[in-house]
């Protein structure tokens, strides 16, 4: 069933590039899960920090389409940094963002999967049930279409995103137009920070920034689709940069939104945060119960759902390609560069990033174990396994950022400058935890360890 064919070529359009990209990002799921983040540090300036991330994130976006523009491979990460950084710094992009942030990413969407999906039966029904129930679905359903190709899984995003950034916009509308009278600048001011000087002021927004930035992970998922894209030198940081632009205006509003129906005082913003947080329902599905009816809540919860198994397909194809390219490259076992003969899946890479992942979960499960009933379990899970691979995702950026700065001319090394700064600024205070700290320390020692033990045998060349 397998044999050593390449990817399937030329089988993605611009617009699949475009829609994987925004099933990368996942903009229910982001906020459905994140908002409550973003408010318990900026308030009702979260659009502010929303607007001020989208502008830095816009900067990142450039190191990834300069260096999208100039080359195409399936293993985007690794190959970018080393033809700019050479083979050495490549192999430690490409096992950061795969082993390290992809693997444990997936492992978090499904967690995320079974967490968002409890508390939407819970919103519906008043039923708790076990939602280590939810997990094994979208690590099963996707790995299947997955193993069909690329194509069943680009027509999948299709869908997912075409419905749930319908269903955002719907409720953007009616929160607009029900709140009217509502409508005001100060989430755009510093003011809404609730503190007394320009320091607190500016923690404030650089918190929500922390938080709002992980809204876009996922933006270069289509960079992993360089083999099987048409004109991917062009459609890839074209897609790429059009998607994230579109979901940081979408963040925008959204945020907005949320704020206007529950009020711009900080006791209003604080109950949010606490109900968002508590073992009770998500206050953002309680949102889309008030505009949408009965109905409408249950198209949202279905959404959510469907946004976050978006993502993890999104994420699962973008992993074992990566694991796929580097094989090919010689620097990991050939092994992961067979493909399915008929459908041209990268079947043993996809064998391992699913295997990795769920190896990830049952580890983030056992580390929460101490946070009582099931369901903070599950939360907690999720909540370090994504801080975890937040940090890496970081790190491997700052690597593009880098590598796009060499080849850039005076403008672009200025925006890569920025890219950089805000990736640091971003580092320093996602760091909340020393142990997670460690962890960083720990696992790049070993990356950089693994590649002079096994440099001969894969053939890596300094």
């Amino acid at each position: 069933m397998e044999n050593r064919n390449s990817l399937s070529k030329n089988s993605v359009t611009f617009l699949g590039d475009f829609f994987n990209s925004l099933a990368g990002q996942a903009p229910t799921y982001s906020i459905a899960g994140g908002t409550a983040y973003i408010l318990s540090t900026s308030y009702v300036s979260s659009p502010l920090a929303m607007l001020i991330t989208l502008i830095g994130v816009m900067t990142i976006v450039y190191s990834v389409i300069i260096l999208s523009k100039r080359y195409a491979h399936s293993a985007s990460f690794y190959y970018y940094v080393s033809k700019i950084l050479g083979k050495s710094s490549g192999y430690f992009n490409g096992l950061i963002y795969t082993i390290f942030y992809s693997v444990v990413g997936i492992g978090s969407i499904a967690i995320a999967f079974a967490y968002l999906g409890y508390e939407g039966i819970y919103a519906l029904t008043g039923i708790e049930i076990n939602p280590l129930f939810l997990i094994i679905i979208p690590v099963i359903v996707a790995y299947i279409i997955a193993y069909l190709g690329i194509k069943p899984s680009i027509k999948s995003e299709y869908l997912v995103s075409l419905i749930e950034i319908s269903i955002l916009i719907i409720f953007i509308v009616f929160s607009f137009v029900y709140n009217s009278k509502n409508i005001s600048l100060m989430p755009f001011t510093l003011k809404g920070t609730f503190t007394n000087s320009l320091m607190g002021e500016l923690a404030a927004i650089s918190g929500g920034l922390i938080f709002s930035i992980t809204y876009f992970m996922g933006f270069e998922v289509s960079t992993q689709l360089g083999e099987e894209s048409k004109e991917p030198n062009k459609n890839i940081p074209n897609s790429t940069l059009i998607s994230t632009l579109i979901m940081g205006i979408l963040y925008i509003l959204a945020t907005y939104a949320i704020l206007l129906n529950i009020g711009y005082s900080y006791n209003s913003v604080n109950n949010f945060i606490s109900e968002a947080q508590g073992e009770g329902v998500n206050p953002v599905f309680l949102l889309m119960r008030r505009y949408l009816g009965l109905l409408g809540l249950t198209v949202f919860s279905i959404i959510t759902l469907i946004s976050v198994f978006g993502c993890y397909l999104a994420t699962l194809n973008a992993t074992s390609r990566m694991l796929y390219g580097m094989s090919k490259e010689g620097i990991l076992p050939n092994k992961l560069s067979a493909t399915h003969k008929k459908f041209k899946s990268p079947i043993n890479a996809l064998n391992a990033s699913t295997l990795m992942s769920l190896i990830a979960i049952i580890i983030f499960y056992l580390i929460s174990l101490n946070y009582g009933n099931l369901i903070n379990i599950t939360y907690n899970a999720m909540e370090k396994a994504y801080a975890i691979d937040s940090l890496y995702y970081v790190i491997s950026l700052a690597l593009l950022s880098i590598s796009a700065f060499l080849i850039s001319e005076t403008k672009g090394k200025i925006i890569s400058i920025i890219g950089l700064v805000i990736l640091g600024i971003t580092f320093y205070y996602s760091i909340v935890n020393i142990y997670y700290l460690i962890t960083i320390i720990i696992s790049s020692l070993l990356t950089i360890l693994t590649y002079f033990l096994f440099k001969n045998k894969f053939q890596i060349n300094i």
